[in-house]
């Protein structure tokens, strides 16, 4: 098993860098890769943000990564991809959403948006 860093598995998704893109899908296509929810969260900040993505192209592109990888809770972070798609909310509040309605967690918050969500 090999973890993988969120600028590898970008390099894969954006295919901006031959080389380095080509070395990411070798690796997908050979070992166990493992995707911490920390490094899911960097990729959606980077796409959003530096790469101006979509939020439905985020959650095509990165819901397609995860049938390759390794996830814990991959349910759960499908659905926070879908619900990042379909809100405003940030991608951590959709993570929250999303163990709320997949798994029947319980979320403390203040926040009013995320608390509208979950009613």
């Amino acid at each position: 098993m090999v973890y993988a860093d969120a600028n590898c598995l970008l390099r894969f998704i954006l295919n901006d860098n031959q080389e380095m893109a080509d070395y990411t899908e070798n690796l997908l296509n050979t070992q166990e890769v493992f995707l911490l929810h920390e490094v899911l969260c960097e990729m959606v900040y980077v796409l959003d943000s530096v790469y101006k993505t979509s939020r439905k192209d985020i959650n095509k592109q990165l819901s397609a990564l995860l049938e390759y990888v390794t996830i814990e809770d991959s349910d759960v972070m499908k659905n926070a991809l879908q619900f990042y798609a379909d809100t405003k909310l940030d991608f951590v509040d959709c993570i929250l959403l999303s163990y709320f309605k997949t798994n029947n967690i319980q979320v403390a918050t203040f926040d009013k948006k995320l608390k509208n969500k979950m009613k």
